[in-house]
């Protein structure tokens, strides 16, 4: 549940701030026709987020045994270098308003409602392109918890994006970006982790020390896991939202050094200079 809060917050507050912005624009100049352009685009953006779900979660069943953790390994690994170029994009919301801004005031001027179709429905599908992407990679189904946690997160986010714009809460941007982009970071990293564990598995990439360190409380004598356990109730959570394992190998260390390493450096480099 709190994965999918975290992970629907977060690209749902992109989302919604898009569309706020772009609705705000448009009441300014006083092009209320343009409003239900928006709607479809958003709407259509959130379909299509779906459809991508439904293929991917359909092309994930196909697969068993050592082929399943091939693909699993191939999709996380694949998924967290996508997240890492999605992250450092997010550098662009330090000044995308007025970007925003300035791409729609063209589209308005010049009558053109699919621009601004194309515009809304890029945005959001962005976000919800990640969206679909933590969800396969984290293995999140659409179980009560997972779809409560979601609803709550969109909640909370359309109601902070309510809240900013009418002027009732105020928000640091930079250290709401940063802060969120961080945690996001840190899944994407544990993602890659988790990539090269199941190819370790599947017998592709060799382990070379199985396990570097293990730190996993021996198993309750009824066979239940203790919450610290990577699967217990407290290390599975940390497990599917930051990639913790109790028991790592060695190649799994070194993939979620030099990925935080990486792209961690480039996320400083790139706010360096976007100020």
């Amino acid at each position: 549940m709190a994965e999918s809060f975290i992970i629907l917050f977060r690209e749902g507050f992109e989302a919604f701030l898009i569309l706020f912005i772009v609705l705000g624009a448009l009441k300014k100049t006083g092009s209320f026709q343009y409003n239900r352009v928006v709607f479809a685009g958003a709407l259509s953006a959130v379909l299509g987020s779906f459809i991508l779900a439904a293929i991917f979660r359909a092309v994930k069943l196909e697969f068993e045994g050592p082929a399943e953790y091939l693909f699993e390994g191939i999709t996380m690994i694949t998924t967290s270098l996508l997240l890492a170029f999605m992250i450092l994009w997010l550098v662009r919301f330090k000044t995308n308003a007025g970007q925003i801004k300035s791409e729609l005031q063209g589209h308005v001027n010049n009558n053109r409602s699919f621009g601004i179709f194309s515009l809304i429905f890029f945005s959001v599908f962005r976000e919800g392109l990640e969206t679909v992407l933590f969800f396969i990679g984290l293995d999140l189904s659409a179980g009560t918890d997972v779809v409560l946690g979601a609803l709550l997160g969109l909640i909370a986010a359309f109601g902070l994006c309510y809240g900013i714009f009418a002027g009732t809460v105020k928000l640091n941007f930079r250290i709401f970006f940063n802060v969120t982009t961080l945690v996001l970071l840190l899944i994407a990293a544990g993602l890659m982790a988790h990539g090269v564990h199941e190819l370790n598995e599947a017998g592709v990439i060799p382990s070379v020390i199985e396990h570097v360190w293990d730190i996993n409380p021996k198993v309750n004598t009824d066979g239940s896991y203790p919450a610290l356990h990577e699967k217990g109730s407290i290390g599975s959570f940390f497990q599917a939202l930051l990639g913790y394992n109790g028991n790592p190998s060695l190649t799994e260390v070194i993939s979620y050094v030099i990925y935080i390493l990486v792209i961690g450096g480039l996320w400083i480099n790139f706010e360096k200079k976007a100020r």
